[in-house]
């Protein structure tokens, strides 16, 4: 039996819960009610809090002992006073979260360790409401607990009829009872949907439309209603009537809402008053259209700021408590005349809107188990281990394997938390024993940490068919393997080029090889190559990291790209920006120069390759096709075809058409690295599980070099191939035969990028030691 996982929707109004056991389903109910909709109330009884549907009972007997939408009162965490006593807003959400825990508990038959909480997306990923739900969950006694942004709860949710293709753009559409949140998602294969944008406005929800009809009942009514509300006399007794009145004219707008759903015209007693109210639908829809108007600007705003025509769109999901709400539909349907560029999308419709993302989110839950890394495989000797982080930092929870215990293989080593909130699970592909930990549980890790030291079982084989080595001679249909003996090589250490003070992440040589550019977090240098000495430091924000560089065939130009969406190319002699290169909506990893010199091919994070104009800066065609981040990229020696290298496959393009020339798979989990052969006839990519050679005629694997590669490189005169390991050395391999000739050791950390000097055989290294290394290679006899 798999792990039990509570799934928690907690909204401004109401709470929601979903118990998620080995793929099945049930919602938690509250007793006092049977409805699967907790109203996110409390009352203090004494010491005691009490919470949902019995806590709004109570608020008619005593209303300074009730608070409600505390979730609003996160934002100013300030102490709540309840029945005289103050209560931190946290405390408040811990109660509800332990009551839904509870009852699930008694649902299910067990304890409950795990919870998915959903907050909304414009919680600031390091920002303290994030870690104050977090914190809730935790003091109502969960273990572990994942944060899911809602937008994303409400994609996984179950629809009716037709669902939206992988690869098309969704607008999230969710008036919930407090706020109103819009949120562009990109629609993923299998559930690995990524959310692009979102903007929210905090007076547009089901709350601020009872307000209205409160308003207009009160215009209506008044008369009627001012010995309540404004009883005639001074003291606690008469506030407490007042305050008790407009509770209860707040619940029969609420409850004139919700009937106006299902009828065009209600009448109904507000029993305190003795008052026969009447109210019409076309009279709400008026009311409400100018508030709804607004959520539509806000969603078009979305679309525009992301540079998305209405073309992109592929269909819009309403849900939220409001999305039953026929004056809701209207306005999406365009049937009110709120201007928008986009009223043919399909609506998407969800089983239940309302209960949309806390269903949604207990569907993620129960895609768990792939939420997990594992690390890269260990060498026969007891060694570091290190995982691909998603998004390249988190924060360690626990460890759930201890030093001197054994592991299978799939095994789970370690809990992290990523930036987005959400627990992501380190574990091994091989069996071993775990030696010792380096990560203490709250502190930051990264994936260039190694966080743990292994003993694996046994060793395994370096070659030998198969998934994990080289391909057979069966195998090879348009490049002929040689069966020569492979050279022989002599590679001697020229130079250590020491100033970064983070993780050197990229090299590129100079067109003359006269110059070596090197990226890090702290900065881009410029090394002389004959003397090892920084000639040139780039300016620019230190505090974004620089993924890769490339310079120019002219040599005058330099190319970066960065983590803050920018790519930027740099005159190489001044060192000052000459362009940047904006569009891109996430990070941005890869980049090269076509060999005319222009164009600048770009890889990011957003799933697309873009191409550049060298001199203008101009966007002139964005590549779309990944269904994943794309990690790299080169050009052809003709410039006729561009590779772009991505997490699930590598495509290679027909540059003058922007056309899919041929589709090869991927690597598992990243993709460092790819590179043409100087003649155009083989393609390498680099990635967790070794470094493939491809033939580009037909698109036929030829050789499979094992161990996992960060990135690659062919020398000058294509005989060689040489491979940035995660075990701290460089490989060098004789291209015909497949043999690995040599091994480059001397760092002490990870190896990140090679590149080899236009003539010759020198090589350069970078790794997250802070150094790049220079290595002269010699053939032997």
């Amino acid at each position: 039996m798999g792990e039990p996982i509570l799934a928690i929707d907690y909204g401004t109004c109401s709470a929601r819960a979903a118990l998620a056991v080995d793929g099945r389903v049930e919602l938690v109910r509250e007793p006092a009610s049977g409805s699967a909709n907790w109203p996110s109330s409390v009352f203090a009884d004494g010491g005691k809090l009490i919470v949902g549907t019995l806590a709004e009972r109570r608020k008619r007997i005593w209303p300074a002992a009730y608070r409600g939408e505390i979730k609003r009162d996160l934002t100013r965490d300030v102490a709540v006073p309840l029945d005289g006593r103050g209560y931190r807003p946290h405390t408040l959400v811990t109660a509800v979260i332990s009551t839904l825990k509870a009852e699930a508990e008694q649902l299910g038959g067990e304890r409950l360790s795990r919870a998915v909480v959903t907050v909304p997306a414009s919680y600031d990923p390091s920002g303290p409401l994030r870690r104050m739900m977090i914190a809730a969950a935790e003091a109502a006694g969960f273990v572990d607990v994942d944060l899911l942004a809602e937008p994303l709860a409400a994609a996984w949710s179950p629809l009716e009829g037709t669902g939206p293709e992988p690869g098309s753009l969704m607008l999230v559409y969710d008036l919930g009872g407090g706020t109103f949140e819009g949120a562009l998602i990109a629609v993923g294969a299998d559930g690995r949907h990524e959310l692009l944008s979102h903007a929210a406005l905090h007076d547009c929800g089901g709350r601020d439309l009872d307000q209205i009809l409160f308003d207009e009942i009160l215009g209506l009514y008044g008369p009627g209603l001012e010995p309540l509300l404004n009883p005639p006399g001074y003291g606690e007794a008469y506030q407490t009537t007042a305050s008790r009145t407009r509770h209860e004219l707040l619940d029969f707008s609420r409850a004139v809402k919700h009937q106006l759903s299902d009828i065009a015209t209600v009448e109904d007693v507000f029993s305190p008053a003795g008052l026969l109210v009447s109210m019409q639908r076309e009279r709400f829809t008026q009311l409400a259209s100018p508030t709804l108007a607004r959520t539509m600007a806000c969603c078009q705003h979305l679309l525009e700021t992301g540079g998305y025509g209405p073309e992109k769109l592929g269909g819009v999901l309403s849900v939220g408590g409001c999305a039953h709400i026929p004056v809701v539909t209207d306005i999406l349907t365009g049937r009110l005349g709120v201007g928008t560029d986009w009223p043919t999308a399909q609506i998407y419709a969800s089983v239940d809107p309302e209960l949309a993302v806390v269903l949604g989110a207990a569907a993620w839950a129960s895609s768990v188990s792939t939420r997990r890394t594992s690390a890269a495989r260990p060498n026969p000797v007891m060694v570091p281990a290190r995982w691909d982080i998603p998004g390249g930092r988190a924060t360690m929870v626990r460890w759930l394997t201890q030093p001197g215990e054994r592991y299978d293989a799939s095994d789970v080593l370690a809990r992290i938390r990523l930036t987005d909130g959400s627990l992501f699970d380190l574990a091994m592909d091989a069996p071993g024993s775990l030696i010792h930990t380096h990560a203490e549980p709250g502190t930051l890790v990264r994936d260039a940490d190694w966080l743990a030291t292994t003993l694996p079982s046994g060793p395994a084989p370096l070659f030998g068919g198969g998934n994990g080595g080289l391909a057979s001679s069966a195998d090879l249909r348009g490049f002929e393997r040689s069966t020569r003996a492979s050279h022989h090589v002599e590679v001697t250490a020229r130079a250590t080029l020491k100033g970064h003070e983070r993780d050197v992440t990229s090299a590129a040589f100079s067109p003359d090889g006269r110059w070596l550019a090197t990226t890090s977090k702290d900065g881009i240098r410029l090394w002389d190559v004959a003397t090892g000495r920084t000639t040139l430091t780039l300016s620019g924000r230190k505090s974004i990291l620089v993924h890769d560089c490339a310079f120019s065939p002219d040599g005058r130009l330099l190319a970066t790209t960065g983590a803050d969406k920018t790519a930027r190319l740099w005159d190489a002699t001044t060192g000052r920006q000459a362009l940047a290169l904006t569009g891109h909506r996430g990070p941005v990893y890869g980049c090269a120069f076509s060999p005319d010199g222009s164009l600048v091919a770009t890889t990011g994070t957003d799933r697309t390759v873009r191409l550049w104009g060298a001199q203008t800066g101009k966007n002139i065609a964005t590549l779309d096709e990944h269904r994943g981040t794309v990690y790299s990229c080169a050009f052809s020696p003709d410039g006729r075809l561009l590779v772009s290298a991505g997490a699930e496959s590598t495509l290679l393009w027909d540059v003058a058409h922007g056309e899919i020339l041929m589709s090869l798979p991927g690597h598992t989990n990243f993709t460092g690295g790819c590179a043409f052969s100087p003649d155009g006839s083989l393609l390498a990519t680099a990635g967790n599980e070794g470094t493939r050679l491809t033939d580009t005629s037909n698109g036929t694997t030829v050789a499979s070099l094992p161990g996992s590669a960060q990135s690659c490189a062919f020398s000058p005169d294509g005989k060689l191939l040489a491979t940035a390991s995660t075990d701290d050395t460089a490989l060098l391999w004789d291209v015909a035969t497949g043999a690995a000739i040599a091994t480059l050791a001397g760092h002490s950390s990870t190896v990140m990028s090679c590149a080899f000097a236009p003539f010759g055989l020198l090589l350069a290294t970078t790794s997250t030691d802070m150094t790049a290394r220079l290595w002269d290679i010699i053939y032997r006899p």
